[in-house]
């Protein structure tokens, strides 16, 4: 169970960084890799899930990500169908589980469950 230190913690640091500096809040969401305490990436994963970061646009952090997870090139997608898991991406309400499991280099078998492009992704009809 999270102590309520914690997620204090972790809510009034992205409080503080969306209203003083949301540049970097969004620049912590874009970078994947970049180390952050238990309490800070649990809210951040919670803000995004929220979409309290406005500029934070899944498409173009997370698919990419994803699309490596499942072994996909963006070359071998059709402009129209690339366009379209974008969109797909970018209206996803698990943004903030994503974010997650993309840091956690989650694999293809765990994303399936709630990816949205994952079909697609797959070679399936999504």
């Amino acid at each position: 169970m999270e102590r309520l230190s914690d997620y204090i913690q972790g809510e009034r640091v992205v409080r503080d960084l969306r209203r003083h500096a949301p540049q970097a809040l969004e620049a912590l969401a874009r970078d994947l890799e970049q180390p952050l305490s238990p309490p800070l990436e649990k809210a951040l994963a919670r803000s995004l899930g929220d979409r309290r970061v406005p500029d934070f646009r899944s498409s173009e952090v997370l698919m990419p990500a994803m699309m490596t997870t499942f072994a996909v090139s963006p070359a071998v997608i059709a402009e129209e169908e690339l366009a379209g898991l974008e969109a797909t991406c970018n209206r996803c309400s698990e943004v903030g589980r994503c974010w997650q499991a993309m840091r956690d280099v989650a694999g293809a078998e765990a994303c399936r469950s709630f990816c949205p492009n994952a079909g697609a992704f797959m070679g399936q009809d999504g």
